[in-house]
């Protein structure tokens, strides 16, 4: 009786239990329910939120650049061409002018000077007298022939006109002989006298072959003593020739750098003299960088290009310069003495093909046509002052600037802008945008990057302020639309 007793208050604790559990549940998960209900708020106040909490950046508007850009590198000034004079007739040195030497000044000597001889700006002389004599003995010999065949001629007309006496005499035997026949057929003469007038005849026609032989032999000779005459004057060119070559003039104006002759010397031909280097051009070596070469190359296509427009031919998307470099203008300036000298120049070629292994550059000459300094500037500006301008000559290290103007587009860019790798950021709606750029000049005060190279535009919105975190896409605030 205890034990029923002691189950029968169980039993009911464990219907009410299982009656009360799942109302609490219940109770527990419509509570649950109303409190995320009271939390849910407004999805465009939710957005407003996050874009008052993006971080706030400083932003600058870039705009199209009109000032160029140049492109500067150095370069070493050499000659722009060495020529060596070399002796081309031998014998013993009678004259040099002012002892050849080193450092000494020449000038090219006019055609006419040479023709004539003249002393004015006669360099070497070699001993001329084996080589005058050479010359009188061929003219000599050249007047010999000329003498044999006008004599030659003399008996060719003296030949020609006995050759019409002894034709007319062969006419009239023929004529007598032609009688005697007749006669003969008539029983009037003898075959004696026949035979006589046939052998007069033949006499008169051999004595005609002979003279003609002799003629053709005095024609004969007369050709053979002609091509003697013409060889006799080749040679006496030959010798003239080799007289005037005693004389030695510099073909160029300009400086002896490097002197092999003495006076009373002797030399062969073939032997060095001097070397002569010229002063009335000079050439700067230098080398530039293939991103420079680039922009010489964009320059040349938009060049191309607008030339194309104007004159209405069909437009390609290629310029091909092949091995050649655009012919443009350039700026030599060297420095001396607080002042700057500045000659104007042009990009002539490469200096050899392809690029240098050990810096990776690529060597190109630059032609200088007039040595003297055509500007001084001092502080930047032309000079009015007296200064003793030196000429451009080798060895000189100097500047070399190559101006690009008008033909490519170019953006002017903040330096704060630029973060490492050349990236950009770039604010858009709001959002931040990664640009990569490629700066083709930092000489200024703004970087310039080539239009087209990258993504951006004018009137883009690039960031300058610092930025800790940045992603693709991210909410940023520009500080003149937050205030």
């Amino acid at each position: 009786m205890s034990d029923l007793k002691i189950e029968k208050p169980r039993s009911f604790y464990n219907r009410i239990k299982h009656i009360l559990l799942p109302i609490f549940i219940i109770a527990i998960g419509g509570g649950s329910l109303v409190v995320l209900k009271a939390m849910k708020k407004d999805p465009e106040k939710s957005d407003q939120l996050l874009a008052n909490s993006a971080p706030l950046v400083l932003t600058e508007m870039i705009d199209l650049s009109e000032s160029g850009i140049t492109i500067t590198v150095d370069g070493v000034v050499v000659p722009s061409r060495e020529v060596k004079l070399a002796a081309e007739v031998s014998g013993r040195v009678l004259y040099t002018r002012d002892g050849c030497k080193v450092g000494n000044i020449v000038r090219k000597a006019t055609d006419q000077e040479r023709e004539v001889a003249g002393t004015v700006n006669l360099l070497i002389k070699i001993d001329p007298e084996n080589y005058e004599l050479e010359v009188k003995r061929l003219t000599q010999e050249h007047a010999q022939a000329q003498d044999v065949i006008d004599e030659l001629e003399v008996e060719i007309d003296n030949s020609k006109a006995v050759i019409d006496l002894v034709h007319e005499e062969v006419q009239l035997q023929k004529s007598h002989l032609n009688r005697v026949e007749k006669l003969r057929a008539k029983n009037v003469v003898s075959d004696t006298d026949y035979e006589e007038a046939k052998r007069t005849e033949l006499a008169a026609r051999n004595s005609l072959q002979k003279l003609t032989n002799e003629s053709d032999l005095l024609k004969s000779r007369r050709k053979r003593m002609e091509h003697a005459r013409d060889l006799v004057g080749v040679q006496l060119s030959r010798a003239k020739l080799d007289l005037s070559r005693t004389r030695i003039y510099s073909p160029i104006n300009g400086v002896i750098v490097e002197d092999s002759v003495e006076k009373d010397g002797y030399v062969k031909i073939g032997d060095p003299l001097v070397t002569i280097e010229d002063t009335s051009a000079v050439e700067v070596r230098s080398n530039l960088r293939m991103e420079e070469l680039y922009q010489l190359w964009q320059h040349a296509a938009q060049t191309a290009r607008k030339s194309q427009s104007e004159s209405g031919a069909t437009q390609t998307n290629r310029h091909n310069l092949g091995y050649q470099l655009p012919q443009l203008p350039v700026n030599v300036r060297y420095e001396l003495g607080g002042r700057t000298f500045v000659w104007k120049g042009k990009l002539s070629r490469y200096d050899g093909i392809g690029l240098d292994e050990k810096t990776r550059t690529v060597p190109c000459r630059i032609v200088v046509s007039d040595p003297e300094a055509s500007a001084i500037l001092v502080n930047g500006r032309p000079t009015d002052q007296l200064v003793g301008a030196p000429p451009l000559t080798r060895g000189m290290y100097v500047s070399i600037e190559i101006p690009l103007e008008g033909n490519v587009a170019l953006l002017e860019i903040p330096e704060t802008a630029v973060r490492p790798g050349n990236l950009v950021w770039v604010v858009r709606e709001g959002k931040l945008h990664g640009e990569k750029i490629r700066v083709v000049d930092t000489s200024g005060e703004q970087l310039l990057v080539e239009l087209g190279a990258s993504g951006l535009k004018t009137g883009d919105q690039v960031v300058t302020s610092p930025l800790s975190v940045a992603s693709e896409g991210m909410l940023v605030r520009r500080k003149g639309e937050a205030e």
